[in-house]
């Protein structure tokens, strides 16, 4: 049985009635008993169940536009990390695209989009509180539970080192090279590229044209 909150229950109901056609409050009152039928329309704006036409004028917005609106308010969440006060560093997947700028992008798929980022441990319920105030979706690795869209992955370490690249908080070099080496198979293109660009000779037998 699917478990569905009062408000989307109440956007299908509206959608069945309106369609794409615009209403009013009076339209609303007519259908639906409601003693506050005004704030039953602000909050299913607030939640984008409906657009405000214009002055007094509404429409419910279709589902396939509600599922873009979804999907682009969570894309937004990329930059929730400027309001952060405790100490972090992208790691892992994104450390590489960082270090690699942006030539080498992997760990994603087309429902899943991670951003993996260390803290200290002793800050976990800091970074908690945090991504729930800013409705924003987290795990912590190694978590069993499904995942889906842009969601933070957080590893808590007791320590860790931070690097500043081109303005971004990110680990050491050392540590995505290392992180490369241990998932060569999937890393090889990003490891000959940085041996490229930061003089590294990982691969003495390497040449480059």
């Amino acid at each position: 049985m699917v478990i569905m909150g009062k408000y989307i229950k109440m956007y299908g109901w509206m959608y069945e009635v309106f369609r794409n056609e615009e209403f009013t409050i009076n339209d609303f009152k007519a259908v639906f008993p409601s003693p506050s039928p005004g704030k039953i329309i602000y909050d299913l704006i607030r939640l984008n169940y409906v657009d405000r036409v214009k002055r007094g004028r509404y429409k419910v917005i279709a589902p396939g536009e509600f599922v873009r609106k979804i999907v682009e308010e969570n894309l937004k969440q990329v930059d929730v990390l400027k309001y952060a006060k405790k100490k972090y560093a992208y790691c892992d997947n994104d450390a590489v695209s960082i270090w690699t700028d942006g030539y080498y992008w992997t760990g994603f798929t087309a429902g899943f989009k991670p951003i993996h980022i260390k803290i200290l441990k002793r800050d976990l319920e800091w970074w908690r509180n945090f991504f729930k105030e800013k409705d924003v979706e987290f795990s912590i690795i190694g978590e069993r539970r499904t995942l889906f869209g842009l969601l933070y992955v957080l590893h808590p370490e007791e320590e860790f080192i931070v690097e500043k690249k081109e303005g971004v908080l990110v680990i050491p070099l050392t540590e995505v090279i290392e992180f490369c080496k241990e998932n060569e198979l999937t890393y090889r293109p990003a490891l000959e590229y940085l041996d490229k660009n930061y003089k590294l000779k990982l691969f003495e037998e390497y040449e480059y044209l």
